[in-house]
């Protein structure tokens, strides 16, 4: 019998219809009539005639059938062309290869002149489901995703797309119809066009990244795969499959956090990485075209003051202002820095500017003399200018710094305004700074040199020990053990600080991982973080690597940050911060009350505790205001649920006074001194189950 189906209201295309059969494994030809010539089929429906796919396409069935079977084949194919209508179906017996007899069904493909064509599917090996219905329902459902995904499909045959998706109309700009037989590679530019070609002939493991050629001739950053459905005996991308994502928000994600790992976010200007990487491809230049350079180390006097009075805006109006005066007087070659606080660094790089130092110079000073404009008031910030000249003091990028830098101290110690020439003879001598930076540099580096102490938390309401804040120390080849207030600083200006931070967290995870594989009781570890390392993408990262490494659980780690951390207000310290409370490390403030305080941010960010300054508890419980500080810090910090910890705690009355005042941890000198970890070893030892010192 007949069966007359009614026309879809999209018809599958004769290279979607391949496609289709192919992905599902169907067996199926595609004959030219009258006369049967094959046009494609597949390798399943070739198997069934013991033959490559390959070797039907372009014959006829007598040509592979015997006379008898063609007859049989014959009849059949006629009998449907008969109905002259587009869908029309039968099923019926076939003879194959032997003369064996297969189950299929024959679809007719008419227009108004009659059946052009027939579509031949085999039902031996379909456990009777009706091939064509199943190959429909691919095609609908691939459809479907094909209209509702937002990445754009492409289909293509031998490199020529004959069918593509609403996402991929909208992402290429192109209409269908002007995609239709385009060459795939013609949607890339020009130049990328050779290396893709291997992607089109081969197909993608994995999504790659690379430039769309938008219609309006605009380039976009897209992902691409590409998946091909070869046949036996085809060539690889007979058919295939290009998907492309839109990656523009991404890619200016990763700019984003590339041009600040360079740059300073406040004033845009290139902080000291990107000094120092611009500064190397200056020199290299100036070596090569026997140029000179100028390095203008600046310094702004007084800046502190006017964040103390007039508030952080009116500091960062001032340095966006400032960092505008010093472009207006370089040129364009020329590398305008900020290192940080009040400190930029002016490279004279091109030689128009570089060989007259002196003429640049007065412009730069003039116009940081100009009064600032703050908050309806005038603010004077005379600036301090030390220079450093290649090459006569120095061949490198760090030496020169260091020039400039001890030129500029000089200069400050002569009075504000001034500025200095480096000079061998200057008091403040670079060489010794640039031994310091390498000692320090290998004491992180190599990982000698550096030591951690440690200093016990007590817990008042439990009264035993809750843990230890590391504390880093500094074995210096020639001047012995330095604390923290010696070399810090240093870190900080030389750009080491976060190699430090890192070294500490990962030593003191290990020293905690040694205490518990001694036996003793898990206690918390704190480090210090500096603001520098919150902003890092890759710390939460960091920290899950030390904790997996050292098998330390995270709520034994603490991590105390400065409110100045805090006081950035920004998303990113914000996200990171989230993060680490969802991997269970606590956050503490540290030296809470010496910054810039704020119930706002305290509110804001996820922290555990906050730590009471030494400065408030030393005069206590003496001073009267002090004592009233310190109980407002505490009721305000309980109610916010936050853990109060009193620092600097020396005598028993400061003792007795903090927890009269419910104070929740007490750390200082009338506890322990910081120990090393052998004597804090013995420390927990001996006294895990002491009660409060007497």
């Amino acid at each position: 019998m007949i069966h007359v189906l009614p026309r879809a209201p999209s018809e599958i295309s004769l290279d979607i219809l391949h496609a289709v059969a192919i992905a599902t494994g169907a067996p199926m030809a595609y004959l030219q009539w009258p006369g049967g010539l094959c046009l494609w089929a597949t390798a399943t429906y070739a198997k069934l005639l013991n033959m490559p796919s390959q070797e039907l396409v372009g014959k006829e069935p007598q040509n592979y059938l015997s006379p008898c079977e063609w007859n049989d084949w014959k009849c059949e194919l006629e009998r449907l062309a008969l109905t002259h209508v587009h869908g029309a179906s039968l099923q019926t017996q076939l003879p194959f290869s032997s003369n064996q007899r297969i189950q299929s069904q024959l679809v007719a493909h008419a227009n108004a002149e009659g059946v052009f064509a027939i579509v031949v599917t085999p039902l031996q090996d379909l456990s009777l489901v009706d091939a064509r219905q199943m190959v429909q329902q691919s095609d609908t459902r691939m459809r479907r995703y094909a209209q509702a995904t937002s990445e754009a499909l492409i289909f293509f045959r031998h490199g020529l797309i004959f069918d593509a998706n609403p996402a991929a109309v909208t992402l290429t700009g192109y209409p269908l119809s002007q995609l239709l037989d385009r060459p795939v590679l013609h949607l890339l530019p020009h130049v990328l066009r050779a290396n893709a070609q291997v992607l089109i002939d081969q197909g993608t493991t994995h999504a790659q990244d690379t430039r769309l050629l938008h219609h309006s001739g605009q380039e976009l950053d897209v992902a691409v795969s590409v998946t091909l459905l070869p046949e036996d005996g085809c060539d690889s991308g007979h058919f295939g499959l290009v998907v492309l994502r839109d990656i523009t928000e991404r890619k200016r994600v990763e700019a984003d956090r590339h041009f600040l790992a360079y740059h300073d976010p406040l004033t845009r200007l290139p902080n000291r990485k990107g000094l120092m990487l611009q500064l190397r491809q200056i020199l290299c230049h100036a070596e090569q075209c026997q140029q000179h350079v100028a390095v203008l180390y600046v310094d702004l006097s007084r800046f502190k003051d006017v964040n103390d009075s007039l508030g952080h805006d009116a500091g960062d109006k001032l340095l966006i202002e400032t960092a505008r005066r010093l472009r207006s007087k370089v040129h364009p070659d020329d590398c305008v820095a900020r290192l940080g606080a009040d400190e930029f660094v002016v490279v004279l790089a091109s030689p128009l500017t570089a060989c007259q130092p002196d003429c640049i110079l007065r412009e730069i000073r003039f116009v940081l003399n100009k009064p600032y404009a703050l908050h309806n008031t005038m603010a004077n910030l005379p600036a301090c200018i030390g220079i450093s000249l290649y090459p006569e003091d120095g061949n490198c990028a760090e030496e020169l710094m260091l020039n400039a830098s001890a030129a500029m101290e000089t200069a400050k110690s002569l009075g504000q305004g001034n500025h200095q020439y480096y000079s061998t003879h200057m008091e403040v001598r670079p060489s010794r700074l640039l031994a310091q930076d390498q000692l320090l540099r290998e004491a992180v580096e190599k990982d000698h040199g550096l030591v951690l102490h440690y200093q016990p938390l007590w817990n008042l309401a439990t009264n035993r020990l809750e843990g230890f804040e590391a504390l880093v120390r500094w074995q210096h080849p020639e001047r012995g053990l330095l604390p923290p207030s010696e070399f810090i600083s240093f870190a900080e200006a030389r750009g080491l600080i976060s190699i430090i931070d890192r070294w500490v967290m990962r030593a003191a995870c290990k020293q905690l991982r040694a205490w518990c594989d001694a036996g003793l009781p898990s206690v918390v570890v704190s480090v210090n973080m500096s603001a520098i390392e919150f902003n890092q993408s890759n710390l939460v990262t960091e920290v899950q690597h030390v904790l997996s490494d050292t098998g330390i659980d995270p709520q034994w780690l603490e991590i105390e940050l400065t409110e100045t951390t805090l006081m950035k207000q920004s998303e990113h310290v914000l996200a990171t911060l989230n993060a680490l409370q969802k991997l269970g490390v606590r956050l503490s403030i540290d030296d809470f009350g010496t910054g810039y305080s704020s119930l706002a941010y305290l509110k804001r960010y996820p922290l555990d505790k906050i730590k009471i300054d030494r400065s408030f508890v030393k005069d206590t419980p003496e001073d009267a205001d002090d004592v009233s500080l310190i109980k407002a810090i505490i009721q305000m910090a309980h109610s916010l649920s936050l853990r109060v910890v009193g620092e600097g705690v020396e005598t028993k009355a400061q003792w007795d006074l903090l927890k009269a005042m419910g104070c929740d941890l007490i750390q200082g000198y009338y506890l322990s001194r910081p120990m090393t970890a052998e004597d804090a070893l013995r420390w927990q030892q001996h006294r895990c189950q002491m009660i409060a010192p007497q």
